[in-house]
């Protein structure tokens, strides 16, 4: 289980997937929420804040070179 969570959030050539981790941060924050407005909380406001945090950051990690973009492989259906 724990190979298929790797190779889930890296790439072929061991960076992390950006789309991936992207799509899982997004779903864990809806989580957040959810379970906040069954508390009866409203963190609406403060989840935007959150993610566009987390975007921040995951682009200085794309700058690194931490996170990739996966790259399109050529396809003859796409021609």
């Amino acid at each position: 289980m724990r190979d298929k969570i790797y190779k889930a959030l890296h790439n072929a050539d061991g960076t992390l997937n950006r789309l991936t981790l992207a799509g899982l941060v997004s779903a864990l924050l809806l989580l957040v929420q959810q379970i906040s407005s069954l508390l009866g909380m409203d963190l609406t406001g403060q989840m935007a804040a959150v993610q566009d945090c987390i975007n921040t950051a995951l682009t200085i990690l794309t700058i690194v070179g931490v996170v990739s973009v996966p790259k399109e492989e050529d396809n003859d259906d796409k021609k």
